[in-house]
């Protein structure tokens, strides 16, 4: 993993009870976060079209790492607290379950690989006067 569980639970301060875990349970508390984190750095991979390795994390992708972990932990518990919001007399809505802000993806940017110029592949064809269903013209 790219951070530690305990980076997450001292950043969002988690405790069991927040999560409606017993109040020891921190092995439980520590493998929810463990999930998330593996989540997240999915969400981070897939928006940034790279791979990377524990090793190689720039520091700044750690770091929206952490607030996306948080910001998963915080909706989390939002969601079980009060699912829904009331608006005004009239109307009520849902909890949004957008975790992954602009703010975080302004903060990938400059991390974001455009894959479509990926140069490692490269294609070939034939011309040879064939129509669609391979019959010749000559």
């Amino acid at each position: 993993m790219w951070i530690t569980v305990d980076q997450i639970i001292n950043f969002q301060g988690l405790k069991p009870k927040n999560l409606n875990l017993e109040k020891t349970d921190d092995v439980g508390l520590e493998e929810i976060v463990s999930d998330w984190i593996l989540q997240c750095q999915s969400l981070i991979e897939t928006y940034t079209n790279r791979t990377y390795t524990d090793e190689n994390v720039p520091p700044a992708v750690q770091n929206v790492l952490i607030r996306l972990v948080s910001n998963m932990a915080t909706l989390a518990i939002q969601r079980r607290d009060s699912p829904i919001i009331k608006v005004n007399d009239w109307n009520i809505t849902t909890l949004s379950s957008d975790i992954f802000s602009d703010d975080l993806k302004h903060d990938l940017k400059p991390f974001v690989k455009d894959s479509s110029n990926d140069y490692s592949k490269i294609g070939f064809f034939a011309i040879t006067g064939a129509d669609e269903n391979g019959t010749s013209n000559y």
